[in-house]
């Protein structure tokens, strides 16, 4: 059996509401994404703000916190001392005596201090003059950064400083033993055994010197006239006065033992000077240049952890640099719609250059001024994140 429909028409009176629902989702959508376009955008450029203030702290790390390490030799040509003897007819005949090479091993430190300002010549050792001035200069052993200063000393070691003041020593036993050539041999056993300050005291005190001078030929005293034997009191009054003769020939050489002492006096100062401490340095730069880099909408940022590939670690790849790690939150636009703040962190590596010793030393290892010559040392490898 066939059924029959009636063809009729349905009226939907609130087809506008639901396009005006479809459109606020679809706003709402558009605007979820804007927004979310527009804060990965800021986030973005905060965190590559934060990047670039992380840069500017590693390479002032790397910059102000850094030492140039050097190793070097101190060595003086002492020259030659003009010795003169006159004969019994009146005839002055002057030689050249060399005075010898005196050397400083182990010298460190600071190559701003040590090279670039002269400190070197501290461990220049007095040169005995007359026909030849001498010289002196250093010679380069090594070279190297040092961003951490607790294992870096300065200077040389106390016993190198006791053998040159030895050295020095027997050098104005012998300068001294030759201000009167005839009487060398005599001089040689007067200060045989002396220290520096004894020969200072015995060249500036002149009864030290008769007292010593008499004592060579077996004389006490001066030679009082009540020698039992009149030959003998005779003798000790000519040689006395032999004796007065020589200590008038020394005038112009007194102050050659104080020279000596002043020298190792101020050497040893010097070896002896405080380092900084660099470390505090430049975590100090790093931190003024990271805030003056940082963007304002950033809190809670900072470095978190900074990693120095210094001289201890020379041998690695990354050496010589700086790494920083620092962190910050970047506030959120639309605190409702995403959480308050993101987190990010971002890593940094500042390296230092530096000329290479060995490539200096081409042209010769004797040096007189600062270090400019030499190629550049390699560049470090990039470090960052290899130990977070």
């Amino acid at each position: 059996m066939r059924q029959l429909f009636i063809r009729g028409k349905t009226s939907l009176n609130n087809e506008r509401g639901t396009i005006i629902v479809i459109m606020v989702f679809v706003v709402m959508l558009l605007a979820i994404l804007f927004a979310g376009m527009v804060q990965l955008g800021i986030f973005l450029l905060a965190r590559d703000q934060v990047q670039t203030a992380a840069d500017a702290a590693a390479l002032a790390a790397a910059g102000s916190g850094t030492h140039r390490f050097v190793q070097i030799n101190v060595v003086t040509d002492r020259g030659v001392e003009k010795v003169c003897t006159t004969d019994e007819d009146g005839n002055t005949t002057c030689e050249c005596v060399e005075c010898g090479e005196a050397r400083i091993e182990g010298i460190v430190g600071n190559e701003a201090d040590l090279l670039d300002k002269g400190g070197w010549r501290k461990f220049c050792v007095p040169r005995c003059g007359g026909c030849d001035s001498g010289d002196c200069w250093y010679e380069l052993v090594r070279r190297d950064i040092m961003y951490d200063t607790h294992s870096m000393g300065w200077g040389t070691s106390a016993e190198n400083i006791a053998k040159v003041e030895k050295n020095l020593t027997d050098a104005t036993r012998t300068i001294v033993s030759y201000i009167s050539y005839d009487y060398r041999n005599t001089i040689s056993r007067m200060v045989e055994g002396m220290s520096l300050a004894k020969i200072d005291y015995m060249l500036n005190n002149k009864q030290d010197w008769m007292n010593r001078w008499l004592a060579t030929k077996g004389y006490y005293g001066s030679c009082p006239r009540s020698y039992v034997d009149e030959t003998i009191g005779a003798e000790c009054r000519a040689w006395y006065a032999t004796g007065e003769q020589q200590y008038r020939k020394i005038s112009d050489k007194r102050d050659i033992a104080r020279k000596m002492i002043d020298t190792i006096e101020e050497m040893r100062q010097y070896n002896s000077r405080k380092v900084p401490k660099i470390d505090s340095q430049y975590a100090g730069a790093a931190g003024r240049f990271f805030e003056a880099n940082l963007p304002p909408n950033a809190e809670d940022a900072g470095i978190v952890k900074i990693k120095a590939y210094g001289y201890e670690e020379r041998n690695s790849p990354y050496y010589p640099s700086i790494v920083v790690y620092a962190t910050a939150k970047i506030k959120t636009l639309f605190p409702s719609l995403f959480p308050d703040d993101f987190m990010t962190t971002v890593c940094a590596s500042g390296a230092t250059s530096f000329r290479d010793a060995e490539d200096q030393k081409r042209g010769g290892n004797k040096f007189y001024d600062a270090l400019t010559g030499g190629k550049w040392y390699r560049v470090p490898e990039d470090a960052c994140w290899v130990d977070w």
